[in-house]
């Protein structure tokens, strides 16, 4: 799937020529074409259904779903029914400075990293859903930092961000609740390879192995194997390999390191090996 440029020049003005970390904002009755941005957008469905469609794969929305869209993800809504989505926007600087924290909150990767890498490549999701009391609960908080709303002032700014910072941390919670609650993952060993993902995206800058891996999720090797590529779409070194460059890409893009440094920092043996995996590496989760 491609997106359609006019959709991006149209995303990509919700953050030019402005300082904000967050925009946040109702779109009802929606539906909208293919189309990509550099920022994160969480959505969450307030009202109706709709298929929501991430780069090819098509899934159904409903009221009470709760997602993360990652950064030059090509998405869209088709065949929707009285859809009302909240929309929440992160720049990136937003979410790579409170990462260090953001990790250590049970579900955070879950919810922003891992989840929209799955329902790219598996057939089930595993988003969010809330119980309409919960969904309400969070229309309440969403409204405080909604645009226009009671803390889209320059001066309230910090109190906006604090908020949304709070939003995510609760969403997370929720999200690993109800992955750790029966039933939440439809396979069996769903659960074990979200937890060999959680790993990777903690410690790439470390040296793993698939038998690392293993003794983490407490699977034997032919088992983990055969259910990470079940699951994931390639083996736990491709994924890793993968994740590692994202990672390397973000550091280059930010500045102030070496290419050595940054090598080094991500995990690879040395600069050499980085390169060549940067060369191999197109489709990053």
């Amino acid at each position: 799937m491609k997106s359609d440029g006019k959709f991006r020049s149209y995303a990509d003005r919700c953050f030019k020529n402005s300082a904000q970390s967050v925009r946040a904002f109702v779109y009802t009755d929606y539906s909208i074409e293919p189309h990509d941005h550099d920022f994160y957008e969480m959505n969450v469905v307030f009202r109706g259904e709709g298929t929501h469609v991430i780069e090819g794969s098509r899934f159904l929305v409903r009221t009470g779903d709760v997602f993360v869209i990652p950064p030059n993800t090509v998405h869209a809504y088709y065949d929707t029914h009285d859809l009302d989505v909240f929309h929440v926007l992160f720049r990136n600087s937003f979410v790579a400075e409170n990462r260090e924290e953001a990790v250590g909150v049970p579900g955070f990767l879950q919810l922003v990293e891992i989840e929209p890498f799955l329902r790219k490549s598996f057939s089930s999701p595993f988003f969010l859903h809330l119980s309409a009391p919960k969904l309400s609960n969070l229309r309440d908080e969403l409204s405080l930092i909604r645009d226009g709303g009671e803390f889209d002032r320059d001066e309230l700014e910090p109190l906006k961000n604090h908020t949304a910072w709070k939003i995510i941390y609760q969403l997370s919670y929720q999200l690993f609740k109800q992955l750790e609650t029966k039933g939440g993952c439809a396979e069996k060993y769903e659960s074990n390879i979200i937890k060999a993902l959680e790993y990777i995206h903690q410690h790439y800058g470390e040296k793993i192995t698939v038998d690392s891996l293993c003794k983490t999720v407490f699977l034997s090797r032919s088992t983990f194997l055969r259910n990470f590529s079940s699951i994931c779409g390639c083996t736990p070194i491709n994924y890793l390999n993968s994740y590692r460059a994202k990672k390397a890409l973000e550091m280059i893009e930010q500045g102030g390191f070496s290419k050595t440094e940054i090598a080094h920092a991500c995990g690879f043996y040395d600069l050499s090996h980085m390169e060549r995996v940067l060369k191999e590496k197109k489709d990053l989760p």
